[in-house]
């Protein structure tokens, strides 16, 4: 426990961007979600997880990367009734199916890929696949990750993106006041990605709606590279129960992750030791 309140501590400083400050942030609060089963195969290895909590944001210029964090909705049509297998994808959009994101089936495979960890008893491939699942967890609840207009090039709101999941967390992120919400086990976890990537994508337009609210306050010879103080003010007054939420829900359905791992891995018991 020392060891998460050290690093609690430092993550509620503006040390890192979205993909650094707000993945460690979920990996923290799924930890700390944990029964002690399963959260003892992370013992001593806290802040390991934390720094490979981003390893897939530098694995990007592998061009097949960037599709697996995110799912544009709007080609299929009712957010409700998406495609739930990649031939399904194909059928209703074509070859352009990949292009539009697979996050969801990205999250099933790696959680198989955290089973098969815990089945091997080795703690630092329970940490290493945690940390690349809690990645991809993470970014399924970003609601613009679920959306064409992912930067807000589509109504004239670009940087927006950045804004909101860079600029607030940065700013105002503080993860020891998130509540923690216990690890349940979901033997349906697998067909959990679809319910989070709709509950993001009707966020996507009150978030865009309050960015253009904030943005009256801006002084109109920013161009667009900064914003006042007031908007940050007025977006955070506005946005950031909403950044709050969906972090808070990523570290709970990381939590859930982790521990339906373990049961369906058997629930096997952890020799680990402190990292070196």
């Amino acid at each position: 426990m020392r060891a998460l309140s050290l690093l609690m501590l430092v993550l509620t400083a503006p040390l890192w961007s979205w993909g650094d400050k707000g993945h460690r942030v979920v990996s923290i609060l799924a930890l700390r979600s944990l029964p002690p089963g399963p959260r003892a195969w992370f013992l001593g290895r806290e802040a390991e997880l934390c720094e490979h909590a981003s390893d897939p944001d530098h694995w990007k210029k592998d061009r097949k990367e960037g599709p697996r964090h995110f799912l544009d909705m709007e080609p299929y049509g009712d957010p409700e009734h998406l495609p739930r297998t990649l031939d399904e994808a194909k059928a209703k959009v074509g070859g352009d199916y990949y292009r539009l994101g697979v996050v969801p089936w990205i999250i099933q495979d790696r959680w198989r890929d955290l089973v098969e960890a815990f089945r091997s008893g080795d703690p630092a491939k329970v940490t290493l696949a945690t940390a690349i699942l809690g990645h991809y967890i993470a970014d399924a609840h970003v609601p613009l990750h679920t959306t064409v207009n992912h930067d807000g090039q589509l109504t004239d709101q670009r940087g927006v993106h950045s804004r909101w999941e860079t600029g607030l967390v940065e700013r105002y992120i503080v993860a020891e006041d998130l509540p923690i919400q216990p690890a349940q086990p979901d033997e349906a976890f697998l067909q959990r990605p679809w319910d989070w990537l709709v509950a993001s994508h009707g966020l996507v337009p009150q978030l865009l709606a309050d960015d253009r609210e904030a943005d009256r306050t801006t002084p109109q010879d920013s161009h667009g590279k900064q914003r006042s103080p007031a908007y940050w003010t007025v977006f955070w007054a506005r946005q950031g129960p909403v950044v709050e939420q969906q972090l808070q829900l990523a570290g709970k359905h990381l939590g859930d992750a982790i521990l339906s791992a373990w049961i369906a891995a058997g629930r096997p018991p952890s020799a680990a030791r402190p990292a070196s």
